[in-house]
């Protein structure tokens, strides 16, 4: 019980808590079903508005 009560522990707890973290996100983001829905939402940020003219939208 009395690592508990060290501080390094708990760094080094955190520090591995925080990768293990950082891994899972990783993952996820890099996942092969993420992949299509990521694709369509970076495809959409550079999609022009066809809708509207310049002059329409600087109002």
């Amino acid at each position: 019980m009395d690592m508990l009560n060290d501080v390094n522990f708990w760094r080094q707890a955190i520090t591995v808590g925080a990768f293990a973290l950082f891994l899972g996100i990783t993952f996820w983001a890099y996942s092969r079903k993420r992949k299509t829905e990521f694709s369509k939402i970076s495809d959409f940020v550079v999609q022009d508005d066809d809708s509207t003219t310049i002059a329409e939208r600087s109002k």
